[in-house]
């Protein structure tokens, strides 16, 4: 039977057969439980309408954010850091908050404020954001929140994703569906780099996350500009990925990747700044699913600062073999293929502008054609980071105390923007290592995420 909130959004919906503005929000919530059953009235909707072919209300996401680690800096209840960023927050209970902001009618243009979404604190230092507003409108919105330095994004890494497909996704049966994204844009590259035109597929994500064609008759820059989707069955993609990632670069830039529900039919569509789209027509499969990812994440983050932080007496002979500076175990990124000048001289000149994509601040000292030197700052909390960069590759040093999320977010960064395909260590382990320590009770397939996540209080009853 459905209760109240679930009624009130499907007959909203069958009011009409058009794409209508649902509500965001139940009306005057009592419990987190009130909120629970409306994301699962508006998940139910969507799924019908994946189902039949079309969306006619946004689809339920949330966005994984990080604050500060205990070992950095004293972390900010949530009222006072989202009063920073303009918002009020409403507890629903201790750990459960609506969250008002201003907010734009599509129709009318005219800004009001209005609750776009619910928060829950994980820990002191990640914060789940729950919203059905659409997605670009979504996305912009926590970007926003990210540029402040007391927020960044969670960073899924193409590693850290290549991982979640071996370790989790590839064990929840052959038969199931899933989607892999692969993205590389070339943003540095200049038209010079080409001798003729390489492969490209120029598209740009939808809402509902299809590609659509480019403008013929519009402006094509030549450079690099790579996505491939893979939409099929687990067994199929299992048998055929590893020599496609072989036979081109851009194909281990893995950008987003769908987990399916170990509950429902569907999926949850997760992407590297740590969005993940409901497609299941569960809100508490949904809420399962995004704190599974949390804990694999949290755990990463932790051993990446461990790594990071440690004396360089525990690095081994291997670190010491590549010449690292001591201190700690530094990120050590080699690019598949060297950067032309060209293309080395404009990521220099753009990687430390205002609002830059790698959300660094520097000054880079030139100590030849292809190498500089940074001592710089992280603008999340605005820790120290000191970087070398050339035409192969990139050296950064994390002091103690500066965020391991900095590592994660330069390897995403690098490999959708800067060189695809690319060789990681953390000192003397590779990557893929530091990206496999998991929770020792997460297991391969993900068994138990509904079990541990209703323990902790997430049934919606």
């Amino acid at each position: 039977m459905l209760c109240r909130g679930q009624r009130f959004i499907i007959g909203l919906i069958m009011r009409s057969d058009q794409a209508i503005m649902a509500p965001l929000a139940p009306d005057a919530p009592k419990d987190r439980f009130d909120v629970y059953r409306f994301f699962n009235g508006v998940s139910q909707e969507g799924k019908a309408g994946i189902d039949a072919g079309r969306t006619r209300i946004p689809l339920v996401k949330t966005f994984l954010l990080e604050h500060v680690s205990a070992s950095c800096l004293q972390s900010k209840k949530p009222e006072t850091l989202w009063a920073d960023l303009t918002c009020e927050t409403r507890p629903i209970d201790d750990s459960f908050f609506s969250i008002t902001a201003d907010w734009q009618d599509p129709q009318t243009k005219k800004t009001a404020r209005k609750v776009v979404g619910f928060l829950e604190p994980f820990d002191a230092r990640f914060f789940a954001f729950y919203t059905c507003e659409a997605v670009a409108d979504a996305q912009k919105r926590v970007a926003r929140w990210a540029q402040h330095p007391d927020l960044d994004m969670t960073w899924f890494s193409s590693p850290l994703l290549q991982t979640l497909w071996q370790k989790d996704v590839l064990f929840r049966g052959d038969a199931r569906f899933t989607r892999l994204v692969f993205k590389h844009e070339s943003i540095f590259e200049m038209p010079g780099d080409f001798a003729e035109p390489g492969p490209s597929q120029t598209s740009t994500d939808t809402a509902r996350g299809m590609p659509s064609l480019p403008d013929e008759d519009g402006p094509e820059p030549e450079q690099r500009n790579a996505r491939v989707e893979l939409g099929d069955r687990i067994g199929r993609i299992r048998k055929s990925l590893h020599a496609l990632q072989d036979s081109y670069d851009p194909m281990n830039a893995l950008a987003a990747l769908r987990i399916p529900s170990l509950t429902e039919t569907g999926g949850h569509d997760l992407y590297q700044s740590g969005r993940v789209t409901n497609r299941t027509a569960s809100f508490e499969d949904h809420r399962n699913t995004v704190r599974h990812i949390y804990g694999i994440y949290k755990s990463v983050l932790n051993y990446t600062e461990q790594l990071a932080w440690q004396d360089d007496r525990l690095l081994g002979g291997a670190a010491g073999d590549r010449g690292l500076p001591a201190g700690g175990a530094p990120l050590i990124v080699r690019f598949a293929e060297p950067l032309e000048k060209a293309t080395f001289q404009r990521w220099i000149n753009m990687a430390f502008q205002k609002r830059n994509r790698f959300k660094l601040w520097g000054q880079p000292i030139p100590m030849g054609p292809n190498k500089v030197h940074v001592y710089g700052a992280d603008r999340h909390l605005w820790q120290p980071i000191n970087l070398e960069i050339t035409n192969e590759g990139l050296t950064a040093l994390l002091p103690r105390g500066t965020c391991g999320n900095t590592f994660h977010r330069l390897v995403t960064n690098i490999q959708h923007y800067v060189s695809p395909k690319i060789t990681t260590w953390l000192g003397a382990t590779p990557f893929s290592d530091v990206v496999a320590r998991w929770p020792a009770n997460s297991t391969s397939a993900g068994a138990g995420t509904a079990h541990a996540a209703h323990a902790e209080g997430g049934h919606a009853r």
